[in-house]
C-alpha cells in the first residue's frame, strides 16, 4: 500500500471514464517498464506501481489489454456499438476501474478479494470501490456532456465521433503521464474536468428548456419545432422547420407532413421533436408515448420520402465527385446527412454492423478510382447509391419483422 497508488487510483478517474482499456494498458506498461525509463525512473508514483501484482505487469496481460484497448478505440467512433454498449458503459468502466485500483492499492490482489469476502472492506478496497464508483459517475457526466457530438453526428457522418476519439485517446495517454510527473497536480485537473463536464451537461439541459415553448392550451414547455404538444396533443401553431442536425432552425415549417418526415430523418419524435435514442424501426418516444411508425402505411410514406431525395442527392455528389480529392470529404458528408444517416439511423446495431462491413469494402474501392478523371465523377454518386440500397434493404427486412409483430 501506497498514499502515491492512492493517488494515481484517484487521478486517474478522469481517463478511465473516457479509455478504460486504453488507460489499464498504459497503467501496466508503466508498472512493467516505467523503472526502466530515464525520465520516469524517479518518479514516486512508478516507484508505487511497481508493487503491483506480477499479473498485472505479465505480458499476457499486456497483450490482452492492447487487443481491447484497439477494440476500445475502433467501437468509439462506431454508432451500432456505441448503441449497444450504452446502458452498460458506466458499468464497464467502474468495473476496469475497480480491478486495475486493486491491483495498485494491493500487490496481493487475490487476497484482498478474499479478505473481502471474509471480512468486509478494509481501507484499501474501499478505496478501490470509492474509485470505482467516482469513474461510474465520470462516465455519465461524459456522456450528458458530449451531447453535441452524439446529437450532430452520431454515426460519424462528418467525422467528429472521430475526432473525438482521438482527442480523447490522446488526452488520457498524456493525462496519465502526468499524473507520474505531478501527481498531486493532476488530481486537482481531475476535479476540474468532473465539474466541467457536468457544467456542460447542466448547459446543455438548461439550454433546451430554454428554447421550449408553452404550449397554447395546457402551457406544457415544447420543443419550438414539433407538431403537437407532448402531454396535450394540441397542434403547435406554426413549428419551425428542422435543421440539418435536428434543431429548429429560425423560419416556420411549410408542410406540416414534410415536417413529420424532416423529424424522423433525424432521429427525433415526429410529434413533440424529442430525440430518439434507440436504434429500431418502433419506438416508443419517452415524452409523448407515440409510437414510431406504427403502421406499414407509414413506414412506407416515409421511404417514399427519402426516395424523393434521392435524384438531388446523386445530382449534388456528382457535381463534388467531379472535384479531384477536394470533393471527396463534402460530397461523403452531404449524401450521408440528406440521405443514408434518415435510414441508418433506424437499423439495429446488428445488421447495422453488417451494412458497415460490406460498406467498407465498396467504399474504399471507390475512393481508389477517385483521381481518375471521368470515372472519378461517378464515385461519389455509387457511394451515395450503394449505401442507399443496402441502408434500405437492411431496413425494410427489420420493418417488416417488427410490423408483422405489431400487427398479429
Amino acid at each position: 500500500m501506497s498514499l502515491h497508488s492512492f493517488l494515481y487510483a484517484l487521478a486517474s478517474i478522469p481517463m478511465f471514464a473516457a479509455r478504460p482499456f486504453l488507460a489499464a494498458l498504459l497503467t501496466s506498461a508503466l508498472a512493467r517498464f516505467g523503472e526502466h525509463v530515464p525520465f520516469l525512473a524517479d518518479s514516486k508514483v512508478i516507484q508505487a506501481l511497481a508493487h503491483a501484482p506480477e499479473w498485472f505487469k505479465s505480458w499476457t496481460a499486456l497483450l490482452i489489454l492492447l487487443v481491447l484497448a484497439v477494440g476500445e478505440t475502433l467501437a468509439a467512433k462506431n454508432a451500432d456499438v456505441r448503441a449497444v454498449m450504452e446502458d452498460l458503459d458506466g458499468w464497464i468502466k467502474s468495473g476496469v476501474s475497480l480491478l486495475v485500483s486493486f491491483a495498485l492499492i494491493d500487490g496481493e490482489t487475490a487476497s484482498t478479494i478474499k479478505d473481502i469476502q471474509r471480512h468486509g472492506f478494509g481501507i484499501e478496497s474501499l478505496w478501490s470501490v470509492v474509485c470505482a464508483v467516482g469513474t461510474y459517475f465520470v462516465a455519465l457526466l461524459r456522456r450528458g456532456a458530449l451531447w453535441i457530438v452524439n446529437e450532430v453526428d452520431d454515426g460519424d457522418d462528418i467525422g467528429l465521433q472521430t475526432v473525438l476519439n482521438w482527442v480523447e485517446s490522446t488526452w488520457t495517454v498524456s493525462g496519465l503521464f502526468f499524473i507520474v510527473v505531478f501527481p498531486v497536480a493532476a488530481i486537482v485537473l481531475s476535479a476540474m474536468t468532473a465539474l466541467a463536464l457536468f457544467g456542460v451537461k447542466r448547459w446543455h439541459e438548461k439550454r433546451e428548456e430554454a428554447s421550449k415553448v408553452p404550449c397554447a392550451r395546457c402551457g406544457t414547455p415544447t420543443l419550438p419545432h414539433a407538431t403537437q404538444c407532448p402531454a396535450c396533443k394540441h397542434d403547435v401553431a406554426a413549428p419551425r422547420a428542422v435543421g440539418v442536425f435536428g434543431t429548429p432552425k429560425t423560419g416556420v415549417c411549410e408542410d406540416r407532413e414534410r415536417q413529420r418526415f424532416d423529424l424522423l430523418g433525424r432521429k427525433r419524435c415526429p410529434v413533440c421533436a424529442t430525440r430518439l435514442k434507440r436504434q429500431q424501426v418502433q419506438q416508443t418516444c419517452e415524452a409523448c408515448k407515440t409510437v414510431t411508425f406504427a403502421s406499414d402505411a407509414q413506414f412506407q410514406g416515409y421511404l417514399d420520402a427519402l426516395s424523393a431525395r434521392l435524384p438531388k442527392t446523386l445530382v449534388i455528389s456528382f457535381v463534388l465527385s467531379a472535384i479531384p480529392i477536394v470533393g471527396v470529404i463534402p460530397g461523403v458528408i452531404y449524401y450521408r446527412l440528406t440521405l443514408i444517416s434518415g435510414l441508418r439511423g433506424y437499423v439495429p446495431p446488428v445488421r447495422g454492423c453488417v451494412s458497415r462491413v460490406l460498406l467498407f469494402f465498396i467504399r474504399w474501392i471507390l475512393v481508389a478510382l477517385q483521381p481518375i478523371p471521368v470515372i472519378g465523377a461517378l464515385v461519389i454518386p455509387l457511394m451515395c447509391l450503394s449505401s442507399y440500397l443496402i441502408y434500405k434493404r437492411a431496413l425494410v427486412g427489420r420493418a417488416r419483422k417488427d410490423l408483422a409483430v405489431a400487427t398479429a
